[in-house]
């Protein structure tokens, strides 16, 4: 076989395993070598002959990740597979291009930090990934969600703090092949097991916070309700429909409520009801508030008729036996292409008769039962930027509604799952994830998952949960660790840059 061929497949490989490294397979013991093939090759080349090899990297790493793109739009367009493999080809293509521009900046970065390149190179890699606009905001470290025992490091650096760690593991592999500088990579291995042991400490401390205060919190009784509807079955068409859909979530809730008194909270998920519980069809998930003594937590849409025509929303709204009505919470951070279309592409929605949603404003908080919490419809609850605000603001308590029938049985629920549990580890909180056909589940303040749904099924989830707010370094001071990888990498290339300009050149102590 040809070097062409090996490094072709070596550069495929690292891209392709992360699918495996990924949810739901989560198997992270690849994850400190996997970079490395790619890595063997890229150190190898510069320019654009290492932008290509990076941005391949790149392509084969989304392709494999986000490879369930293709049965949604077969499934639920008219499109096809053929589209829907264009289309995953090109989402790959676009999002691939970040490791490109590493690839690109390797060499430089390599020459200008000398002996201790591997650690220059995992903070590239990170402000190159932080950098990168995203759809879906997967970075490297959210893979370790599964492991609170550093993934708790994440309460203080955010996910870049981890994503930094699997590089430079990757990097100090790489030099130990390339067999330079036995002094050089004693110090990068030596740097490497400090900064894990920090990062163990400091995930242990952030264990040991949460375990306190759970130890002192209340507990809330919660029943998420699964309808395991069938995602192909065709929306409601008139008011008894709608209210045969009604009935069917009350019946189901009824059920558990009857089982267990103690149940103080019934979620439903995102759109469960066709418009607003006030509609005259959604009376039987009404009423359950009074009738049982426990508050609704659901999704709905929205509408609001105004002059100048008809606004959609999706939205969520709480429910109190006492029949008070509380703010609903309008989502603001809509999904492009699905929810909304930008102005250019807003002939598709007239073509396809439908109404796109307006995105709201604002997002309340809600105190109930000693708890504080914020309700995320869906995409939101995987954005770090978005998810902080609340909690920023004294939520112990989010609150994720969703609705994930669009992906069938593919790897996109686990996937979902996965970087909504990102986002209560990095902010110390626990959420509430309830979903039409699954994973609904239960995640405490560490990101586990306590319990959870199987796919596709009907199922009435029970648990207690401890409303909790322990936030460090990451709420207060949000990207901090990204932006110092940015910033050192810009020196570094600032440096690079200066040398070749005065015509000198920096030697690699590998």
């Amino acid at each position: 076989m040809s070097r062409r061929a090996l490094a072709l497949g070596a550069l495929v490989f690292s891209g392709a395993v992360q699918a495996l490294i990924s949810a739901p397979h989560s198997w992270i013991a690849l994850h400190p070598v996997a970079w490395v093939p790619a890595l063997f090759v890229i150190a190898r080349l510069s320019g654009r002959r290492a932008f290509l090899a990076g941005w391949l990297v790149g392509a084969a790493a989304n392709a494999a990740i986000f490879a369930w793109l293709v049965h949604t739009i077969a499934s639920f367009t008219d499109l096809g597979a053929a589209v829907g493999v264009a289309v995953l080809a090109l989402f790959a293509g676009v999002h691939g291009l970040y490791a490109g521009v590493f690839a690109w900046g390797f060499a430089p970065i390599r020459r200008a930090a000398g002996g201790a390149w591997p650690i220059a190179i995992a903070a590239w890699f990170t402000a190159c990934e932080f950098l990168a606009p995203q759809f879906f905001p997967y970075q490297q470290g959210v893979a370790w969600w599964v492991e609170p025992r550093i993934f708790l490091v994440a309460a203080t650096t955010g996910v870049a703090g981890v994503t930094f760690l699997v590089l430079f593991a990757n990097a100090v592999v790489l030099q130990a092949i390339e067999r330079g500088s036995l002094r050089a990579l004693a110090a990068n291995a030596a740097a490497l097991a400090l900064l894990v042991a920090l990062a163990l400490a400091a995930a242990a401390r952030q264990e040991a916070r949460i375990q306190a205060a759970e130890d002192a919190s209340i507990r809330l009784r919660i029943a998420i309700v699964q309808p395991g509807d069938d995602p192909y079955a065709a929306p409601a068409r008139n008011a008894r429909e709608a209210r045969q859909n009604a009935d069917k979530l009350a019946e189901q809730a009824r059920e558990a409520l009857a089982a267990d008194r103690a149940i103080q909270v019934v979620v439903l998920p995102e759109k469960a009801l066709e418009f607003e519980p006030s509609r005259s069809w959604n009376r039987s998930v009404r009423d359950l508030a009074a009738a049982f003594g426990v508050e609704i937590w659901t999704g709905g849409a929205a509408a609001d008729r105004r002059e100048a025509g008809t606004r959609y929303f999706n939205s969520a709204f709480r429910l109190t036996p006492d029949g008070a009505e509380w703010p609903r919470y309008d989502k603001n951070v809509l999904v492009p292409f699905g929810e909304w279309m930008p102005d250019s592409f807003a002939w598709v929605s007239r073509a396809l008769g439908r109404n796109p949603f307006t995105p709201g404003s604002g997002m309340p908080l809600h105190d109930a039962h000693g708890a504080r919490f914020a309700f995320l419809i869906c995409y939101e609850a995987i954005l770090a930027d978005y998810v902080r605000a609340p909690v920023r603001d004294g939520a112990d308590l989010l609150v994720n509604l969703t609705y994930d029938g669009w992906f069938g049985d593919t790897a996109e629920p686990a996937q979902h799952l996965m970087l909504v549990a990102v986002q209560a580890a990095q902010l110390g909180v626990p959420i509430v994830r309830a979903t039409t056909t699954g994973l609904s589940a239960f995640l405490d303040a560490r990101g586990r998952v306590t319990a959870q749904t199987s796919l596709l099924e009907q199922r009435t989830l029970v648990a207690d949960i401890a409303p909790i707010r322990v936030s460090d370094r990451y709420v207060a001071w949000g990207d901090w660790f990204a932006w110092v990888c940015v910033a050192s990498s810009a020196a570094l290339l600032a440096r690079r840059a200066t040398d070749r300009l005065r015509g000198g050149a920096r030697p690699i102590h590998s």
